[in-house]
């Protein structure tokens, strides 16, 4: 059986319809590895009083969304579907409707600060229930202690603030000269929870070289393609990463 050709402007029309899909603005967002900020250089100062160096290096990881004010065509999506450090999520999952690029800085900063917050509040409860960290409460001093970190935003950074306080504080060594990363919000009562973009942050950790990863326990579903360069530990409060930092060691 023979079939005809379609018509030349069928032809074209249908040449057209492809191309539009290929460039139509869709509803997803790319995720990619941010950076690695060590939090004990200029990010945690404690100033007036008593603090102990830290031995090790603790990181802050952050990841790259594209911007809530461009939205990706199917050319880019494809792309990122081929790279092994990149992701694609629905736009949603990162930005309400109606989010501009102004208005998401204004947002994560705000989230920073509560993060920083309650990261404090979280290493001054521990510090009070175990005095055996050797902290007296003359000691847990809100104003003394200041953040810094002007280039990550959100809340995600939560735990590794209060990790970051409680080393600083505290004459017990935790980091014990090991390069540790993680992420994880946190609640005053030093509950762990999960955040957006995990293995892309394992990937920006592991980049950076850390050799240990702490990771919200909720997120354990969502880890793909470890590095076997890196140990992930699951936690779901401040108090089991303490401990998994002790039994690692």
């Amino acid at each position: 059986m023979r079939f005809s050709p379609l018509p030349r402007l069928a032809q074209a029309l249908l040449a057209l319809f492809f191309t539009l899909s290929l460039l139509a603005p869709l509803p997803f967002a790319v995720v990619m590895p941010g950076s690695a900020e060590n939090i004990f250089k200029n990010i945690i100062t404690i100033k007036n009083q008593k603090s102990y160096p830290a031995t090790g290096r603790l990181d802050l990881i952050s990841i790259r969304v594209t911007n809530p004010d461009n939205w990706i065509i199917g050319p880019q999506i494809i792309y990122s579907w081929l790279r092994s450090d990149q992701a694609v999520y629905p736009r949603a999952a990162f930005y309400p409707h109606g989010t501009t690029n102004k208005s998401e800085k204004k947002v994560a900063t705000a989230q920073m600060r509560t993060s920083q917050s309650k990261a404090m509040g979280a290493a001054f409860e521990l510090l009070k229930a175990n005095p055996d960290f050797g902290v007296g409460t003359d000691q847990l001093v809100e104003k003394n202690i200041t953040f810094d970190a002007k280039r990550t935003g959100g809340p995600s950074g939560g735990m590794i603030f209060a990790i970051g306080v409680i080393e600083l504080l505290t004459p017990r060594d935790i980091l014990m000269g090991r390069h540790i990363s993680g992420t994880g919000t946190i609640t005053i009562d030093g509950k762990v929870g999960p955040i957006g973009g995990i293995n892309e942050k394992i990937i920006a950790a592991s980049k950076a070289g850390a050799k240990i990863f702490l990771a919200p326990a909720k997120n354990r579903g969502e880890i793909s393609n470890l590095d076997p360069d890196i140990t992930v530990i699951f936690v779901a409060t401040l108090a089991e990463a303490l401990k998994a930092l002790d039994t690692q060691a």
